[in-house]
């Protein structure tokens, strides 16, 4: 089903989409990963996934990484902000707002107090997911 908001994805579409893109950034080691579901309460968009990054070069890699790992899937980014700086990298996928931040740009622009505290969706199980993936005791010997 097409999503009025975007012309592009369904809602179960945009779920599986911010879901990835929560492992991705798990994966490469982000900080303070949250998202949220925002379809009840804003037209702009349906999820929005912040994270952190320790550096600048890091903050870079996290956006760069989300960017290459949905266009290996075929979904391209409509936009990518912030590259020059750094400090806060904003990638637009329409149904999904990933924002990449270093600490003091996330404390500054106070971004997660702007939402809904009941948008914020229980990231456990991906997190979880990812640990399992790169768990070495639970690997066979080889």
């Amino acid at each position: 089903m097409i999503n009025e908001k975007t012309n592009e994805l369904s809602a179960a579409e945009a779920d599986v989409l911010a879901a990835e893109a929560v492992k991705v950034l798990l994966e490469k080691l982000a900080l303070e990963v949250t998202m949220y579901d925002v379809r009840e309460h804003t037209s702009v968009t349906d999820f929005y996934v912040n994270a952190t990054g320790k550096s600048s070069t890091h903050v870079a890699s996290l956006a760069d990484d989300v960017v290459d790992s949905f266009e290996s899937r075929g979904k391209n980014a409509y936009r990518v902000e912030g590259k020059r700086g750094n400090s806060w990298i904003l990638v637009d996928f329409g149904s999904l707002i990933v924002n990449v931040f270093d600490s003091e740009a996330r404390s500054f622009y106070g971004f997660d107090r702007l939402l809904p505290a009941e948008c914020g969706r229980d990231i456990s199980d991906l997190a979880a997911e990812v640990d399992a993936k790169f768990s070495i005791s639970d690997k066979e010997e080889i």
